[in-house]
């Protein structure tokens, strides 16, 4: 009889430990056995120390992107990857600050301040500056605008009366910018951007907004000679044309280029009248009354190509 009852107190026992520890698991589940990253846990125990929605940084420069510039040739082959950090370590001495005038094809005159490091001394330094003849600089979004070797490194100003006169120019030179402040002509209101490309103007009328490139990835240097833009034509056809009516100028890329002329059979310049001022606004563009005998000399010029040769039209009235 007493082992009897010692075999049931056995089992009393027993039987409440199971149903302490079933307890004890219910209040603490069971932990997946599996390493941290796979759950997406990082492996650091400070809370702290988790990327959530709501404590993630924003990056302040294009440096905290580690944001890297290859500098490759027409055939891909990479002679160089850049980002801030080491030019500020290498060219240092490249750092250029200023203002920047600039127009956009509505047109519209436009301040830049801006900050980075001249084109030119990264394309020396790394040895190509000597023969470089077409220089493409890529955005990450695919845009990209070409600049000819003397688009580049021909004299450029900041024009403090844009679109007026050349009164008070100053020097400036192409640069890929690090800090920028868009419609603003103090310095100090520079806030860092994404790698920009910025170009002076050669005019105080040049059109150069389109020109900037921000989120600059890539410069591919060809030294391949440049190409050469098409000369504008006319419609109708040079000759005889009914007095009073109109030639308008043409071109295959006229999106792409600004036609100058002029019609007292003198040379076109950059300085000469503009057929076509805007992209976006064709109403802009005013056709050319016939109302006596003229000479339509013309040309055309765009970022990328030289400009093209000098185009000769002779229109005579009839009644």
């Amino acid at each position: 009889m007493k082992i009897i009852k010692y075999l049931c107190a056995l089992i009393l026992i027993a039987s409440i430990s199971v149903l302490v520890l079933s307890c004890t698991a219910s209040e603490h589940p069971e932990q997946s056995s599996l390493p941290a990253q796979e759950n997406n846990i990082p492996a650091s125990s400070d809370p702290s120390q988790v990327a959530t929605a709501e404590n993630a940084q924003s990056p302040s420069s294009a440096n905290d992107l580690d944001w890297l510039i290859r500098i490759t040739d027409a055939a891909g082959a990479e002679f160089w990857s850049f980002n801030e950090s080491m030019l500020e370590q290498t060219m240092h001495d490249s750092l250029f600050t200023h203002v920047y005038s600039t127009i956009n094809r509505w047109p519209t005159p436009r301040i830049f301040a801006a900050e980075g490091y001249v084109i030119a001394d990264i394309l020396d330094s790394v040895g190509l500056l000597d023969t470089a003849q077409t220089i493409t600089f890529r955005a990450v979004d695919g845009y990209e605008i070409s600049l000819t070797r003397q688009q580049l490194l021909s004299p450029q100003y900041f024009y403090p009366q844009v679109a007026e006169n050349a009164i008070g120019a100053a020097p400036v030179f192409p640069i890929i910018a690090f800090r920028l402040a868009d419609d603003a002509s103090h310095l100090d209101a520079l806030i860092s951007t994404n790698p920009t490309l910025i170009i002076g103007q050669s005019n105080p009328f040049e059109q150069t907004n389109h020109a900037f490139v921000i989120g600059v990835h890539e410069i591919v240097v060809d030294s391949a000679p440049s190409d050469t833009w098409a000369a504008p034509g006319t419609f109708p056809i040079q000759g005889e044309i009914p007095i009073g009516d109109t030639v308008r100028l043409q071109h295959p890329n006229l999106g792409l280029v600004h036609i100058f002329y002029t019609i007292d059979g003198s040379d076109p310049t950059p300085f000469s009248t503009l057929f076509n001022p805007s992209a976006f606004r064709p109403e802009l563009t005013e056709s050319i009354h016939i109302t006596e005998p003229v000479i339509i000399s013309t040309f055309a010029r765009g970022f990328g190509k030289n400009d093209s040769d000098i185009a000769i039209f002779e229109f005579t009235p009839i009644p």
